[in-house]
């Protein structure tokens, strides 16, 4: 799941102030001026990261808009929410106790394997560590092909991806993206 909180490449303890400084730069990084001369795929991942840093500084500087959108994705703020869990048990010797029998014991199965495959985020109109998070949280790694010769050392646009958004990839498999940057010269 792609958050608000992934869009501007912020945590989620991030201040009003640190949202709008980065829905700024953001912007600033996806100006027409900048853009020009960029290929149609590139323009038009712009408008979407765009579109996506407008609708994240909407919700994410609202604070009923955020705290609506924080429920909704299970996040909690500090001091609300569940209390912190307590200590579990110290060592593998612990039993479950003296109502349970070792056949119980053994009938309890370890946690599941993950699934060995998972569905591919679409990453396309984000900034490439924001995809890097993304993919790292689906299980995937990231290979990228860094469009532009002679690249500005600033963070890279997505443009594309290998495979396509919606679709199944093996675990730990690989998703290649097309980052585009500005061009130094």
């Amino acid at each position: 799941m792609i958050t608000w909180y992934d869009v501007l490449g912020v945590l989620p303890d991030a201040t009003a102030d640190d949202i709008r400084t980065a829905s700024q730069a953001r912007v600033a990084a996806l100006e027409p001026g900048v853009l020009a001369g960029a290929p149609a795929e590139v323009v038009a991942a712009a408008d979407r990261g765009r579109q996506a840093v407008a609708e994240a500084e909407r919700v994410l500087t609202d604070p009923a808009a955020r705290e609506a959108y924080d429920e909704r994705i299970g996040f909690s703020r500090p001091g609300e929410g569940l209390e912190a869990p307590g200590r579990g048990p110290l060592g593998p010797d612990v039993s479950l106790g003296p109502n349970w029998s070792e056949a119980d014991e053994e009938a309890l199965e370890p946690y599941a394997d993950p699934p060995s495959h998972v569905g591919v985020p679409d990453v396309t109109g984000l900034f490439y560590q924001a995809c890097l998070d993304v993919a790292g949280r689906a299980g995937l790694r990231v290979e990228p092909v860094t469009l532009t010769v002679h690249p500005k050392p600033v963070e890279g646009l997505v443009v594309g991806q290998a495979p396509a958004p919606g679709g199944r990839a093996h675990r730990h498999g690989l998703l290649t993206v097309q980052v585009w940057h500005p061009s130094e010269s």
